[in-house]
């Protein structure tokens, strides 16, 4: 056998090992998940999969639970705020990133990641110290502004790989046409960042919302998010609300990643953080 059809063989092999992988891959993130919406429709009184009988009886409850769609409620507030923290700390910090040049600007990068890299529960557990070290009660306030720690490095991430995008020249030919800095930046740099701008708050958003490690630590004793609630219920019992409850954050979650892809045009943009990496500062 030619060490060319040698070669050949190697990468068919190598080929379909790796569509293997992927394929056994998808199969353990898409099961659990089917699982999941599936057991949310039993009708018993105990989770069971197979379910034994369909039913929306614990979507209904769902509908009817005082305490969940409060603790939806709180968990949709800080959300939004945290998302709109991040996206304007993430895109000042962006610019000065990937437009400027000055010493310690890596190290600057590092520390904006650092909050993604240590562990939810330790970063926690250093903003309860923290906050009672200053003083401060924990409260909504506190909720929001750890969650905007932990999202804010989505943004900067997405928001300077679409900053690497934008043409130099268009600023520049928009400043010879008598717009002034914050014209242009208005009229021509944000909106060719939408893109970075919509993934970076989907990312956060989804981000926020579902978080529980760092939560538990910084939330005051009157703020519940919906992940805090879901635990309660699963110490206390197993709960069938508990599937329903996920299923539809399941479900939320795909329309806010469906509404980036649509809105900002995801899959373009991924390709272009791809060719872009090595760029990034």
């Amino acid at each position: 056998m030619s060490a060319q059809r040698i070669r050949l063989l190697s990468d068919h092999l190598t080929g379909a090992a790796l569509v293997t992988v992927a394929v056994l891959a998808g199969v353990l993130l898409v099961l659990p998940t089917l699982v999941v919406i599936l057991a949310s429709f039993t009708s018993t009184s105990y989770l069971s999969f197979p379910p034994a009988g369909l039913s929306l009886r614990w979507y209904a409850r769902l509908l009817a639970s005082d305490e969940i769609l409060r603790a939806a409620r709180t968990s949709l507030i800080v959300a939004m705020l945290a998302t709109a923290g991040a996206l304007c700390l993430g895109v000042l910090t962006a610019f000065p990133l990937v437009r400027g040049r000055f010493r310690g600007r890596d190290a600057v990068l590092a520390f904006t990641l650092a909050p993604i890299m240590l562990p939810s529960i330790v970063l926690g557990i250093a903003l309860l110290f923290f906050f009672g070290f200053l003083g401060i009660r924990l409260s909504l306030s506190t909720l929001v502004v750890s969650h905007i720690l932990i999202t804010f490095p989505y943004v900067v991430r997405t928001s300077a790989a679409a900053l690497l995008q934008v043409d130099a020249v268009l600023e520049e030919a928009a400043a010879n046409l008598g717009a002034t800095p914050w014209q242009t930046l208005r009229h021509v740099t944000l909106p060719l960042l939408t893109p970075g701008l919509a993934v970076g708050a989907g990312f956060a958003f989804i981000e926020s919302f579902d978080n529980l490690a760092l939560s538990i630590f910084v939330a005051g004793q009157r703020q519940e998010t919906l992940p805090m609630r879901l635990f309660q219920l699963l110490v206390s019992d197993i709960d069938p609300v508990v599937a329903a409850v996920s299923a539809t954050l399941i479900a939320a979650s795909f329309v806010v990643l469906f509404a980036v892809y649509r809105l900002a045009g995801f899959g373009q943009f991924m390709r272009v953080i791809g060719e872009r990496r090595a760029q990034l500062p």
